[in-house]
């Protein structure tokens, strides 16, 4: 589990990941067989030449015969040296190196024999007997180092080339296999990029089309498989779009047969006398036609509408607000919304499924309120009024197309002055297929006002 936590959620993570982890194994082989097969070689065989002339010198220091070629031969091998007689090592003397050299740290990495370029000389040095010794840095001279081995006799002093020490191949390694790591991260990134770009624009056209947006210059591109997804995805959406546009001109070609007997029973019912009977009659026929241009809104839901940018805050003072205030009914508005925030909208759409909510909520209730607030790249919308309520168990139910509950809020028993008589069942549905259309959410729950409360999430 808490590997599973370590691994990168997105895609493009997870390809880098793939990618990286197998480069950096491969260079930390490379590197580590690198130094301790060649490097590990070259500095034993360098350590070892140096410190044999070494050891001559020292051996040939006391020794007559050898005065008149001794120096000649430490200046062809670039070696000086000098003997200072009866001294000794100060008991309490430190070998002069760097100042992390004398940090604390420095005996635990000192237990990596190949990170001290030193720690092969240093090996031979107690090969050939040349102990003890200490090791300084030359402050005159960088390209130097003082050796100073203790004879019986006193001290001797060895200026040795960093350079017969220490190979410069491991630094030019190591640079190089830096460079081309990070080239290859640079190019596997841009390729990573390229692969994933179709992957995204995928998904931005499915949650478009999930919205109910229209996703016109979508084409197949990418890799084969990401091609198949793609065409796949054309096809689903034209095989949706084609079922709803043929369900669209099916109902409407229903209700426009329907309207033509309604037309001339009302022209029948005007030329005819107006005894009493007749009067529900009519009353029949203005809800079959509430009926049929309800179920038209639902049959269309407004597919043909493209979403448009709005200024949020205007839109709902306008086009809702002032538009109950004209009906001589005041709606409690709380918009905790930035005056210029714009957000792509179905205008008609948006606009018929909160008035049919809040027509609903005035059906039932003299009091309703209406909340507006941007919450975690959401527009939240919250309408709440003081009627009787949905029971928990229906509010599931009510959403559906043509669905009536036979108790106080029953579509067929409005008391609102708006409306003649009930309603077809329908208002809630337009308005959750309206909500859906924008790739939104609505939810039915409880008032703190004692009635029903909708919740709206429709994302920004």
């Amino acid at each position: 589990m808490k590997l599973k936590k370590l691994i990168p959620r997105s895609l493009f993570g997870r390809f880098l990941l793939i990618i990286a982890v197998p480069a950096l194994i491969v260079q930390l082989v490379s590197i580590y067989v690198f130094f301790y097969v060649y490097v590990d070689v070259i500095s034993k065989h360098m350590a070892r030449s140096v410190v044999s002339e070494m050891s001559f010198i020292k051996s040939s220091v006391n020794n007559p015969l050898r005065q008149y070629i001794l120096h000649d031969f430490a200046k062809n091998i670039e070696i000086n040296f000098s003997f200072e007689e009866r001294h000794h090592f100060k008991k309490k003397s430190k070998i002069a190196d760097s100042d992390w050299k004398r940090s604390k740290i420095y005996q635990y990495i000192n237990l990596f024999p190949l990170i001290d370029p030193l720690n092969r000389f240093k090996s031979e040095l107690e090969n050939y007997k040349l102990t003890p010794y200490e090791i300084y840095e030359n402050p005159e001279n960088n390209a130097f180092f003082i050796v100073k081995v203790q004879m019986s006799d006193g001290i001797i002093s060895f200026d040795v080339p960093v350079k017969r020490i220490t190979s410069s191949s491991k630094y030019v390694f190591i640079l190089w296999m830096l460079l081309t790591g990070l080239i290859t991260s640079f190019i596997s990134i841009i390729f990573l990029k390229n692969q994933l770009r179709p992957i995204s624009a995928l998904s931005k056209a499915a949650e478009k089309f999930g919205r109910g947006q229209n996703v016109p210059n979508f084409r197949p591109t990418g890799s084969r498989e990401i091609r198949s997804v793609a065409i796949s995805f054309i096809k689903m959406k034209e095989r949706i779009a084609r079922q709803i546009a043929q369900r669209t001109d099916m109902l409407s070609s229903v209700s426009h047969d329907l309207r033509t007997p309604l037309t001339r029973m009302k022209l029948q019912l005007e030329l005819a006398k107006d005894p009493e009977e007749l009067i529900d009659l009519k009353q029949d026929i203005s809800d079959m036609e509430k009926l049929i241009a309800e179920y038209l809104d639902f049959a269309r839901h407004e597919e043909r509408e493209k979403a448009k940018s709005v200024i949020l805050k205007e839109f709902l003072q306008e086009k809702i607000i002032n538009y109950y205030r004209k009906m001589h009914q005041t709606i409690d508005a709380k918009i905790n919304i930035a005056d210029n925030y714009q957000m792509p909208l179905k205008k008609l759409a948006f606009k018929r499924a909160i008035i049919n909510l809040i027509d609903n909520a005035f059906n039932y209730g003299d009091h309703v309120t209406l909340q507006a607030s941007l919450s975690n790249n959401n527009l939240m919308l919250i309408i709440d009024d003081n009627g009787p309520g949905i029971p928990e168990n229906e509010r599931g139910n009510v959403l559906k197309p043509f669905y009536r509950i036979d108790n106080s809020r029953n579509l067929d028993k409005k008391s609102s002055p708006r409306t003649e008589r009930g309603g077809s069942g329908l208002g809630l549905a337009i308005a959750m297929d309206a909500i859906t259309s924008h790739g939104g959410q609505m939810k039915l729950g409880e008032s703190p006002a004692g009635g029903l409360r909708v919740l709206i999430y429709i994302p920004v």
